[in-house]
């Protein structure tokens, strides 16, 4: 196989009739072979608007279930004693730590109300700007997973462990919303906008394991791939010990990312697959 050095500019390109287009750190290039092409005309006002767009259907979709508390404390319920059941009910360890150390509380709740917010719109932009060839089917996935836990929303409504005082476990956002900007609710958002007993599966975690993947697997430098390691990690830590998910519902939600977005890149390969038949016939 004979492969030709390109230079562009400052950037260089390696080019081969197997592997199609690939640049210098490893990513691929906008060439004919690759199958992950780049989006036409890819805008960023467009893709910001899609976003919103997407973000704000999941929301009315979420919010509009209906009064469904019994059935989402039922559910908490059933879920709490099957994790007791098996010894699995880390939260209950966790939550009684946080909550009995008033400076680990404070960083518990400044973390749960802050990063899930700034992590992942701070994630899309640099997979926009940076692997944009990568960009429509990594974002895709996060759309996906997304849409597909509504399914949860509807069929299996679950109350948080902070809303089971009876259970002994403690609101850590609403112990701290004296100093912060949350709600005393014990949600990062008033009850008029968020959806108290969607808890399972917890996108909190879905969206933080994918951001952790995005940077583990794309970015070269060592401490940022050390970042994406920490930070779903210590989001997992954060759900758990401030009282907002069980330990099945972080489960939930990472499973369901990674069977989403092992679906997203089977979709998109066969989909890449048949386009190239097609040019090629």
């Amino acid at each position: 196989m004979t492969e030709t050095a390109i230079v562009r500019g400052s950037r260089s390109f390696v080019s081969g009739d197997r592997f199609g287009a690939l640049d210098l750190d490893g990513a691929p290039a906008s060439a004919p072979g690759t199958w992950l092409r780049r989006p036409s005309r890819l805008t960023w006002w467009s893709e910001i608007l899609l976003l919103a767009a997407l973000y704000g259907i999941y929301s009315l979709v979420r919010n509009s279930v209906g009064d469904v508390s019994a059935l989402a404390f039922e559910n908490a319920t059933a879920i709490l004693h099957l994790e007791d059941a098996w010894d699995l009910a880390v939260e209950r360890g966790l939550n009684d730590w946080v909550q009995g150390s008033a400076a680990l509380a404070a960083v518990v709740a400044l973390h749960y109300a802050t990063l899930h917010f700034l992590v992942t719109p701070a994630v899309l932009v640099w997979l926009y700007r940076r692997r944009r060839t990568e960009y429509r089917v990594v974002s895709g996935t996060l759309m996906a997973t997304t849409a597909v836990a509504l399914l949860g929303f509807y069929l299996m409504p679950t109350a948080p462990p902070r809303l089971m005082p009876s259970e002994r476990f403690v609101d850590v956002m609403s112990q701290t919303a004296s100093w912060g900007w949350w709600p005393a609710s014990g949600a990062p958002a008033s009850d008029a906008i968020s959806n108290q007993f969607a808890a399972m599966p917890s996108l909190h975690c879905a969206w933080a394991l994918w951001c952790g993947m995005v940077l583990v697997v794309m970015v070269r430098r060592t401490w940022v791939r050390v970042i994406g390691v920490l930070y779903p990690l210590s989001t997992f830590f954060v759900v758990m010990g401030s009282g907002n998910h069980f330990l099945l519902d972080v489960v939930a939600g990472a499973v369901l990312l990674l069977l989403v977005g092992g679906a997203v890149l089977v979709g998109a390969r066969q989909l890449q697959n048949r386009r190239t038949t097609v040019a090629t016939a």
